[in-house]
């Protein structure tokens, strides 16, 4: 049987890496397991790697899974979970109460990420529908053990999860890589974007006691409050600057010019420079998408105190 790579966390955390072909995505999306007294799948990724994850999973002896969990239903993090549920159909699906309806008819939500992400949601490939009597929202959630916490900075649906002393936080806390000397955080905040929202989200997060936080790209860390205090300070960093790159301030597009601002000033995009050509022309395309989340929403908030 072939082996794929995982790493281990513990008796019961399970990173699964779901790398892809396009030019930078070999190391961009994953998936976690909780295999503990219940089993817990948390974001499944695009439908293009469900083979993968469904491969890793058999590796594993997984032959059940008690839920899988959905931070939110962007493409990437959930958009195989139609393709996943066929192989396992007995488990419930726990999403945003708002993003249920887009689970069982993802047309809206295909048209969207066409519409947004191009040949990359191609790439990822189409989403499929789930049942309905699979999909629970998540104020309806009885599971044991685990604890859901509301944080709709990155999507109204946002969702983030507590278990066992694990925050699993998906996107809320922004896109995050553990490298040499350091680590590499970005803000992901694409259109549209509110601030005060997304701070909201991250305080939520804070005050949620746990030992370490998992992200959704790409792995995770052992210093959850330090992370959130400094995407805290990171997001007001980005405010500040990027109120000097307003299209109606300087004219034309200045999202370029933004980026290049933030990529000297922004002390956690250091590790940028460690990346190879290929992740850094992926994270130049996603910074770019939220610094326009920004500008949308320095834009409508121009002149109010």
């Amino acid at each position: 049987m072939k082996q794929h790579p995982v790493e281990h966390f513990g008796e019961q955390l399970v990173f699964i890496p779901l790398p892809q072909k396009m030019p930078g995505f070999d190391r961009f999306i994953n998936a976690w397991l909780v295999n503990g007294e219940r089993t817990y799948l948390i974001d499944p990724g695009p439908t293009v790697t469900i083979p993968i994850l469904t491969a890793v999973l058999q590796d594993l002896g997984i032959r059940r899974l008690d839920a899988i969990l959905l931070t939110h239903i962007h493409i990437d993090h959930s958009g195989g979970v139609g393709d996943l549920v066929a192989h396992f159909p007995d488990t419930k699906v726990v999403c945003h109460a708002r993003a249920v309806e887009h689970l069982v008819d993802p047309a809206r939500l295909w048209a969207g990420s066409v519409a947004t992400l191009g040949d990359t949601a191609r790439a990822y490939g189409p989403i499929a529908p789930v049942p309905a009597d699979q999909v629970v929202a998540v104020e309806h959630l009885a599971a044991h053990g685990i604890e859901a916490i509301l944080t709709p900075g990155h999507a109204v649906h946002h969702v983030s999860y507590l278990i066992d002393g694990t925050l699993f936080a998906g996107e809320a806390c922004g896109v995050y890589w553990e490298l040499s000397g350091g680590y590499y955080l970005r803000p992901a905040t694409p259109p549209k974007f509110y601030l005060e929202t997304s701070l909201e989200s991250i305080q939520a997060l804070a005050e949620v006691p746990c030992q370490r936080m998992c992200f959704g790209h790409f792995g995770l860390t052992r210093q959850p409050t330090e992370l959130l205090r400094a995407h805290r300070r990171q997001l007001q960093l980005w405010a500040a600057e990027l109120t000097r790159f307003l299209p109606e301030v300087n004219g034309g597009d200045q999202v370029a010019a933004g980026r290049a601002a933030l990529l000297e000033r922004d002390p956690l995009l250091n590790g940028f420079s460690q990346f190879s050509e290929a992740d850094q022309q992926r994270e130049l395309g996603f910074m770019a998408n939220s610094v326009r989340g920004f500008q949308g929403y320095l834009q409508k908030n121009r002149g109010r105190s």
